[in-house]
């Protein structure tokens, strides 16, 4: 009985052995219905970059909602990328179309030149050909300059060609999806420069809340110093005010960084210079949304979106 169990382990053993190794070969040979993706370190989000626009002035640039949208809309790079597939989505359809046009040569030809003729021999030829005790005929040396124009054109159509036809609908096709493609770059773009507007706004918001919290504490630790002085309370209570002061102080300079890295995110999606000082000038108030009837809704939505 033990035997046959140590076999069964083996057997069972050596069959995920050969099935591990015939998975490896498979990935390693390109072999399967599906191929693993590689995702390259270093790759970023298209539409978190852009193209600069500008060089760095010393003016700190004030920035609202609207101006923000309008840069990211020039300078994201996601959207100049779609862009670009699209105009080489209509180049394609244009070199598509020429192909079902009419092919039309035309040549135009027209030349001018002299003839030496007693390069040719005539001079030579002429006078052995005379009667004797006759003037020998003598031809002028070169003649006088002649032209002659030659024009011819020539056109020629295909009657009907299904694989151009096919061509030019696919390629159709593709410029409609591209732009598609950009308008949902669009969008997307206005919705990164909002969401990181939006962010960097809710960052500057915890950073005046902590300065906030940071000048209450410091009252605090203050009064306990002072009562400490004047022995009205023990010294743990001054001690537990200070570190509740440092440990605010840590938090004031976290949300500041935060601050930071969310303004030079949102300085790279719009397109500013590295370096460009700016400020945010908007405020996100509060208001309290309306609730409409769904079909208002609906109706909206028919109308203003692409899709």
């Amino acid at each position: 009985m033990r035997c046959s169990l140590i076999v069964h382990r083996t057997a069972v053993f050596a069959s995920f052995l050969l099935f591990t190794a015939s998975s490896l070969l498979s990935q390693a040979t390109g072999g399967g219905s599906t191929t693993p993706s590689v995702s390259l370190p270093g790759q970023q989000n298209p539409f978190q970059g852009s193209a600069p626009e500008g060089k760095v002035t010393a003016d700190v640039l004030q920035i609202d909602f609207k101006d923000a949208i309008d840069r990211g809309l020039r300078n994201n790079l996601g959207l100049l990328l779609a862009s670009d597939q699209t105009q080489m989505a209509r180049g394609e359809r244009w070199k598509e179309l020429s192909e079902l046009l009419p092919n039309l040569n035309a040549q135009v030809l027209e030349n001018v030149q002299n003839e030496s003729l007693a390069a040719l021999g005539f001079n030579k030829l002429l006078p052995q050909l005379s009667a004797p005790g006759t003037n020998p005929a003598v031809f002028p040396r070169v003649l006088p300059a002649f032209n002659y124009f030659d024009a011819r054109a020539s056109l020629s159509q295909s009657l009907f060609n299904f694989k151009d036809l096919e061509r030019e609908r696919s390629a159709s096709e593709s410029l409609r999806a591209a732009q598609f493609s950009y308008r949902d770059a669009r969008e997307m773009v206005v919705l990164a420069v909002g969401n990181s507007y939006l962010q960097a706004i809710a960052a500057s918001a915890r950073v005046e809340t902590t300065a906030a919290q940071v000048k209450s504490a410091q009252a605090l630790y203050d009064k306990a110093s002072d009562q400490l002085k004047a022995g009205l309370t023990p010294a743990i209570d001054a001690l537990r005010a200070q570190v509740e002061l440092q440990t605010r102080q840590q938090q004031l300079i976290v949300a500041r960084n935060d601050l930071a890295k969310l303004k030079l995110s949102l300085a790279r999606i719009i397109g500013l210079p590295p370096g460009q000082e700016f400020v945010l000038t908007e405020k996100a108030p509060y208001q309290a949304l309306t609730p409409l009837p769904l079909e208002t809704y609906l109706q909206h939505a028919f109308t203003a979106r692409f899709d």
